[in-house]
C-alpha cells in the first residue's frame, strides 16, 4: 500500500467512528422525544375526530390520517434537527427539551381547541400568549381574551354551513356515480 491510500483509509475510518458515535448519541436523545411527540399527535387526532363528530362534520379517515402524517413528518424532522444540534453543541443548552416542549404546547393548544369548540367556546392562541407573558395569574379580563363564548346563532350558522357542505359533497358523489364511465377505444 502506498502512503496516500494509507492516509485516505485512516481518515475514512476515523470519520466513520466519529459519525457513528454522534448518531448514537443523537438517537439516545431523540427516541424519548419522538415518543412524546407521537403521543401528543395521536391525542390531537383523537380529539379532532371527536370534535368533528360532535359538530356534525363528516369524518374522512384518509383526510385525518393525511393531516396527522403531515404533522408527524414536520415535528419528527424538527425533533431530529434539534437533537442533532443539541448533541453537536455539547448538550450545554438543552434546546432539545425546550423545542419538544414547544411542539407539545402547539399540539396542546390544538387539543384544547378541539375540546372546547363543540361546546361553543373558541380558543384564542394569541390571547393565551398575551395573558401568559403579561403575568402568571389569569384574571377574568385576561380570560375573556383567551376564551370567547360563541353565541347560539353562530353555532347554528356553523351547523348549517357544515350541513350544506355535507349535502354538496353528497350531490357531487351522486352526480359522479350517474356519469357513464369512459371506456378506452
Amino acid at each position: 500500500m502506498n502512503e496516500k491510500s494509507l492516509v485516505s483509509h485512516g481518515v475514512q475510518g476515523s470519520f466513520a467512528g466519529i459519525a457513528s458515535a454522534f448518531i448514537t448519541q443523537t438517537l439516545e436523545h431523540m427516541i424519548p422525544w419522538l415518543m412524546v411527540s407521537a403521543a401528543v399527535i395521536m391525542c390531537d387526532l383523537a380529539f379532532g375526530v371527536r370534535k368533528s363528530i360532535l359538530m356534525g362534520e363528516e369524518v374522512r379517515f384518509s383526510r385525518a390520517i393525511r393531516n396527522t402524517m403531515g404533522k408527524m413528518v414536520t415535528y419528527f424532522a424538527f425533533v431530529c434537527m434539534v437533537c442533532m444540534i443539541c448533541v453537536a453543541s455539547g448538550e450545554k443548552y438543552n434546546i432539545d427539551i425546550w423545542a419538544c416542549l414547544l411542539v407539545c404546547f402547539i399540539e396542546g393548544c390544538s387539543i384544547i381547541g378541539n375540546i372546547l369548540k363543540p361546546k361553543g367556546i373558541d380558543f384564542n392562541l394569541i390571547g393565551a400568549f398575551g395573558a401568559m407573558f403579561k403575568r402568571v395569574g389569569l384574571d377574568k379580563e385576561d380570560a375573556k381574551d383567551v376564551f370567547t363564548e360563541v353565541s347560539e346563532e353562530e353555532m347554528e350558522k356553523r351547523r348549517k354551513r357544515n350541513e350544506r357542505r355535507r349535502e354538496q359533497r353528497k350531490q357531487k358523489k351522486e352526480a359522479k356515480a350517474k356519469q357513464p364511465s369512459k371506456s378506452r377505444k
